[in-house]
């Protein structure tokens, strides 16, 4: 067990060790411009505004000190909120400067950028340069690696301290209590659905819910059969066992979700985390808006509009000695603004029978010392065992839901283009950081501590068909609102050849359609004529008045997404881009998919994982993942995957709308 943490520990420093890396590689290695291009910078920016955010911390608008367009448009960039940025000073034509600031993203618009400012710092003050002329520079994410290791350090202390970690670690088998019959809230429920929930109150240490598995979709029901039966999990725990609830993931998509639907029934919910990165729709639950809004938090309002106040003044302030004095004031404020927030934070989550936070919001300071009796974890199998860890201390039982066919979470440190890591059955030093908890539990205890939710409800059942019978056993039924529906059976979107069927398979084998490396994304793979052909594909569509945001294109390299935004955003900036790592768990009406590689040695590389689909038929059919090419025995490409994507091309051969490309 010890051997296990110190293995996970090692793993989890090496990731640290290797965003580090290549983040300071790439930020000596590249002008600020370059990186501007690159998405991992912004420059020639100023602060617009400053005011104060959660936990006293000063929150910089940051727009373009001189605009070139109106409305004044960023750059496409790939900033996102949560990330980590140093705030430098901009000077044109010069290499990257010192970070005299550094602070996490809260928010991020198409004119926009603001940052909540680091607490670590012992000088209020910002700098009239830095006002006027800046730059924001992505830096490696130290945050959620430091309560990572946290918690496996803490874990070490103690790790078989309570029944839920022996459980854990295979030192004691899983208990099953039998409880009364569940009288379902939501009645609505599939059988699948009432086994899952039913057994996962009944579970004494740990259930696993199976979900399942979302590929793409042409029609799409808004809610899927795993959250609902989550919702229903966690309200017959609430209400009925009168149990307190951590629910986290790795997400915020996830969590909000779950915080949307909890928000219907009367429950007393609050979600951790800042605003900016919550969902409209249910902003009224966190922890900030109550803070500011509750009965107790007056107090704390009023010292922040005070801040706010003095921040204002310190903009306006031409005086070096008067903006000081402002400062020192400030300093003031903030110390007492921390004192008062910190006690009404407590008593807000202590007082909450649901808290809903990412895995990361976790192991922030206002859970220090948060005790529940149940933590839920959706979509368990896309986070880090150890990111896991951050929550389950906290809890003395766990049911993580997810789907361990789908794709694991994306690491730096896997090695090798092989695909699923073997899971050892015994608890063994870890070797790989994409085997999940799930994964490792599921290995380690059997199907006994599983159940699987049979009916999905988003995609049309040819398009179940074959991940159905090749990874699900053929145990997969879909929903008979989503069985047989089409695009075209949704009102307003006409019959046409590209809305009348449910896969389309455009084949550019034979066409001169060939990938290319993009040596700005080093080892990231790209196909200019897969991006033509993709905005051919997306114009029938919006003629077809499929509307932009009901479109998703997903590709499985970064490189590729970059050629797509390019190609794309301008003229339909409400289509969705991005990669299929990335995409997992979201929904659309229609999806796109950019599958890049095609080459004459037919290597697939890192995309023999099985979980992925990709290739042109030539490609797929070889399906070759030697890194050098090489054949196996009478010239036949070397199958890594066993056949897998041999045999997909064969069910698209057979049941999707096959279109050839002409030569180019």
């Amino acid at each position: 067990m010890e051997s296990f943490i110190d293995s996970q520990i090692d793993l989890v420093a090496k990731e640290r060790k290797l965003e580090v890396e290549d983040t300071a590689r790439l930020l000596s290695a590249c002008s600020p411009a370059q990186l501007q291009k690159r998405g991992v910078a912004l420059v020639a920016l100023r602060v617009a505004s400053m005011r104060t955010g959660m936990g006293g911390k000063s929150l910089l608008e940051l727009e373009l000190a001189q605009p070139l367009t109106d409305p004044p448009r960023l750059p496409s960039h790939k900033i996102r909120t949560g990330d980590i940025v140093g705030l430098q000073e901009y000077k044109k034509d010069k290499p990257l400067s010192q970070t005299l600031l550094s602070g996490v993203v809260s928010k991020a618009t198409d004119t926009s950028v603001t940052v909540a400012l680091s607490q670590d710092r012992d000088n209020d003050e910002i700098p009239q340069e830095l006002q006027d002329r800046c730059q924001i520079v992505k830096l490696a994410n130290n945050v959620t690696y430091e309560r990572m290791n946290y918690a496996l350090n803490d874990l070490k202390k103690d790790a078989a301290s309570s029944p839920l970690q022996q459980v854990l670690f295979g030192l004691q088998s899983p208990d099953i209590e039998q409880t009364e019959p569940v009288n379902f809230f939501d009645e609505t429920l599939n059988h699948s659905q009432r086994e899952a929930v039913q057994f996962a109150l009944d579970s004494k240490h740990i259930a696993l819910v199976h979900g399942p598995p979302v590929l793409t979709e042409t029609i799409t029901v808004i809610g899927t059969g795993k959250t609902y039966t989550l919702i229903e999990i966690i309200r017959q725990l609430t209400v009925v066992q009168e149990k307190r609830v951590l629910v986290c993931g790795p997400s915020n998509i996830s969590v909000d979700n779950l915080v949307e639907r909890l928000s219907r029934h009367k429950i007393s919910i609050v979600r951790l985390g800042h605003p900016a990165r919550i969902l409209p729709s249910v902003v009224d639950h966190s922890l900030d808006i109550i803070t500011r809004t509750c009965d107790s938090g007056q107090i704390v309002a009023d010292i922040r509009r005070e801040m706010d106040e003095t921040l204002t003044a310190i903009s306006k302030s031409k005086r070096y000695a008067e903006r000081r004095g402002l400062y020192g004031q400030l300093k003031d404020l903030r110390k007492d603004y921390r004192v008062r927030e910190r006690k009404v934070v407590g008593e807000i989550i202590q007082g909450s029978q649901v808290v809903l936070s990412t895995l990361n919001g976790c192991g922030a300071r206002n859970m220090f010392n948060q005790e529940f009796d149940v933590v839920v974890i959706d979509e368990a199998t896309q986070a880090l065992e150890a990111e896991c860890w951050i929550a389950l201390r906290k809890g003395k039982k766990a049911i993580l839901a997810g789907d361990h066919l789908q794709l694991p979470p994306t690491v730096k440190s896997q090695s090798g283009v092989s695909s699923t890591p073997k899971v050892p059955k015994q608890l063994t030093k870890a070797t790989s950081l994409s085997v999940t908890l799930f994964d490792r539990l599921l290995a380690m205890h059997g199907t006994s501590i599983k159940k699987m939710l049979k009916v999905q409800y988003r995609m049309h059942q040819s398009i179940m068909q074959f991940p159905s019978y090749e990874l699900y056993e053929g145990e997969l039924i879909a929903d008979p609102s989503v069985a047989e529906r089409l695009l075209c059976d949704i009102e307003s979107i006409d019959d046409t050849d590209d809305t009348g069927v449910p896969v389309v398979f455009i084949d550019t084998a034979g066409a001169g359609i060939i990938e290319a490396q993009d040596d700005e994304e080093e080892e990231s793979k790209l196909n200019e004529g897969e991006v033509d052909k993709v905005v051919e594909h997306v114009d029938k569509l919006i003629a077809a008045n499929v509307q932009q945001e009901d479109i998703g294109v997903i590709t499985p390299y970064t490189a590729q997404v970059s050629r797509l935004n390019r190609a794309m955003k301008e003229k339909w900036p409400d289509i969705e881009i991005g990669t299929v790592d990335g995409f997992q768990g979201r929904e659309k009406e229609a999806i796109i998919v950019s599958l890049v590689r095609s080459n004459d040695e037919h290597q697939v590389g890192f995309l023999a994982e099985k979980r992925r689909l990709n290739g042109d038929s030539e490609t797929l059919s070889g399906t070759s993942t030697n890194p050098n090419g090489k054949q196996g025995k009478k010239n036949q490409p070397i199958v890594a995957d066993g056949g897998f994507l041999q045999r997909w091309m064969t069910w698209l051969s057979e049941e999707a709308d096959v279109r050839y490309c002409e030569y180019i």
